[in-house]
């Protein structure tokens, strides 16, 4: 399987699409589905799914986020990011996430349109985020095969 980019990005990747969610969702009080969408929209997905250096190393998560609402609404939010010692749920759904669209190499639209969206994949935080990647990737697997 050809992945949009090499395995020596993802951590950085999979760090940035978790305070992308995290920033948007936790300290701009965006609903999850309503940024997801946006986010989907905005064309940062695509160029983040296809490995744009930018999208997946370039800009902080927060960054990503503002960039995704600048996109879609036309205005760049100014909140202050939250400095947080645990990781959310929020940031554990977008690092999982970004793992999941980097290893199928199939599009956020993609997975999205087959059910993984970011309200299911938010739900199997208290099951999944202590557990290794694999066992995610698995449930995400079932997901997207029904």
């Amino acid at each position: 399987m050809t992945r949009a980019y090499k395995e020596t990005y993802l951590n950085d990747a999979m760090n940035n699409l978790g305070d992308m969610l995290d920033y948007a969702i936790c300290d701009l009080g965006y609903e999850p589905e309503k940024f997801y969408s946006q986010f989907l929209e905005s064309e940062i997905a695509e160029l983040f799914g296809i490995g744009a250096p930018k999208f997946i190393a370039g800009l902080s998560g927060p960054e990503l986020a503002i960039e995704v609402i600048y996109r879609t609404e036309g205005r760049r939010p100014d909140g202050e990011v939250s400095e947080e010692i645990e990781k959310s749920p929020e940031y554990w759904a977008g690092w999982a996430l970004a793992y999941y669209q980097w290893y199928t190499a199939c599009s956020f639209a993609d997975l999205q349109k087959r059910g993984l969206t970011i309200s299911r994949v938010l739900e199997m935080y208290s099951v999944f985020h202590e557990a290794d990647l694999s066992k995610f990737v698995s449930a995400a697997d079932g997901i997207i095969k029904n």
